[in-house]
């Protein structure tokens, strides 16, 4: 079972300590989590969500308050230990060291960071970004915020580069490209409101127990109006089989709670046969909604056509889920009269990402599960910012609207030169196409698969300036050829600012 005593011992140990009055200073304050974004203010305070419940707070939002209040690193610290003595930090070491309160440089000759002052910075930073614009780069993570995100576009395209690249690049990318192909949007389209609405909720390659437990809550609650749930996941997540919420405590010290109504188990990376065997099935049944496709989709009968001309063989060969058990599921769905499909990063993250959220929205739209309340597509994203930032422009897609505004705003025309995306950016930097980079928050090094490829490639960047709250591993091990910058990310608007 997850969750449960674990949990509420986790909150205790940090409640109650040293740290516990900032604690709960920030965990009363009307605001987003910092960890899945979800609003945790509405207008009674912290532990209230949008629609007034109450106790919405997780263990991810205490570890997340937690890890950003922590103490200032001292000024001497980094005179005792060499770079050698970093890299050999774990990621949890290095987020343990506490915040970044003072800039410091790495220089070529040196083993230890060291210390800077506010001249050298400017005098660094205005050297670094005066050359030519392509070969200037920038990488975002939503862990920042939205208006250093507005600034951080501006001041690259005032230089001339379209080189914006962001974390939402490596997690939901084939999410946003694959929904705006089929419904004109790269968001969700379902609420809070639509979720309670629901009757059965699909969630493929995603441990929400874990990563985004207050979506947990939710589905205790289907659970219990009788609805179902339909896990999809290569490996069996306890917290996805039973789940103890604290918003629960009878049942959280007891028995937990039911989550999966099924568990389907498929072979990594073979979603769309999966997808295809639940299409399939449903053709079979005759619960496909033709008067749906027919009013609303271009191009469904040759979907259906696919799936059906697709034999059971080689579908369940694919993707190693017996044809009973998908047949059950396609039953599930075309007997919930409101179905919302939600998904993470298992779906995302593969070669064939895209397709695989494609065969997600084909199968909500042959149900008819798409345009009313308690229905629809769910990108579970990590934070609500890596949405925000390219709504305000830390894109290399700009959308003509925001281009035309920037242009006004600025009294000129701005570069159509095509920019660099998160994997684009590495084989350019790899390439020596690169000679500056600004990182506003996130982990480029540790964020990429090939960690040997991507440290080889920052290793040819000439100055990598990181703005960020605390140390992560890419602050020791993602260094630049000739000297990396570190900054405090409370001094971001300063650094924009400050005429180059």
């Amino acid at each position: 079972m997850g969750g449960g005593l674990p949990v509420i011992k986790y909150w205790a140990e940090h409640t109650v300590s040293p740290e516990g009055l900032k604690l709960w200073q920030t965990l009363l304050h009307k605001s987003a989590c910092l960890s899945c974004s979800w609003g945790t203010g509405g207008q009674k305070g912290g532990f209230t969500n949008e629609e007034g419940e109450k106790l919405q707070r997780c263990m991810k939002s205490v570890e997340s308050i937690s890890a950003e209040i922590q103490p200032p690193i001292p000024p001497q610290f980094f005179e005792r230990q060499s770079l050698e003595d970093l890299q050999k930090l774990t990621s949890l070491e290095a987020d343990k060291l506490g915040r970044w309160s003072f800039p410091v440089i790495l220089s070529a000759k040196s083993n230890h960071y060291q210390k800077i002052n506010w001249e050298q910075i400017y005098s660094l930073a205005s050297t670094a970004f005066k050359i030519a614009p392509e070969r200037v780069a920038s990488y975002s993570s939503g862990r920042s915020s939205n208006e250093a995100a507005f600034l951080l576009q501006l001041m690259m395209r005032t230089l001339g580069s379209n080189n914006l690249a962001d974390c939402s690049d490596l997690c939901h990318a084939p999410s946003t490209f694959a929904l705006k192909q089929t419904f004109g949007t790269g968001t969700s389209i379902v609420s809070l409101k639509s979720l309670k609405e629901t009757d059965c909720v699909v969630l493929a390659g995603s441990n929400a127990a874990y990563n985004h437990p207050r979506l947990m809550n939710e589905l205790i609650k289907l659970r219990e109006r009788g609805g179902n749930v339909i896990v999809i996941n290569p490996v069996q997540e306890i917290g996805l089989v039973k789940f103890a919420s604290p918003a629960f405590p009878v049942k959280s010290l007891f028995t937990g709670s039911d989550i999966a109504s099924i568990y389907l188990q498929p072979i990594p990376g073979s979603d769309v046969a999966l997808f295809m065997g639940i299409q399939k099935s449903l053709s079979e049944q005759n619960q496909i909604n033709q008067e749906f496709l027919q009013a609303y989709t271009e191009n469904w009968s040759e979907v259906i056509s696919h799936a059906n001309s697709t034999t059971w063989e080689t579908i369940t060969e694919t993707c190693g889920v017996a044809q009973t058990e998908i047949e059950t599921v396609a039953q599930m769905i075309a007997s919930s009269p409101k179905v919302v499909f939600a998904w993470a990063m298992g779906i995302t993250q593969q070669q064939n990402g895209v397709d695989n959220v494609s065969s997600i929205a084909n199968t909500a739209l042959m149900t008819g599960n798409v345009g009313r309340l308690g229905t629809g597509l769910m990108p579970v994203r990590g934070h609500s910012n890596v949405q925000g930032f390219g709504s305000m422009g830390v894109t290399v897609q700009l959308k003509t609207e925001i281009q035309q505004s920037l242009e006004k705003l600025l009294d000129r025309s701005l570069s159509r030169v095509p920019g660099y995306d998160t994997q684009a950016l590495i084989e350019a930097a790899d390439a020596g196409k690169v000679d500056t980079l600004i990182c506003v928050g996130g982990n480029l090094y540790a964020a990429n698969p090939n960690w040997n490829k991507v440290k080889r490639a920052l290793g040819k960047i000439k100055t990598i300036i990181y703005l960020a709250t605390k140390p992560n591993l890419g602050h020791f091990h993602g260094l630049a050829q000739e000297q990396p910058l570190l900054f405090p990310s409370s001094i971001v608007s300063r650094i924009l600012i400050k005429p180059l």
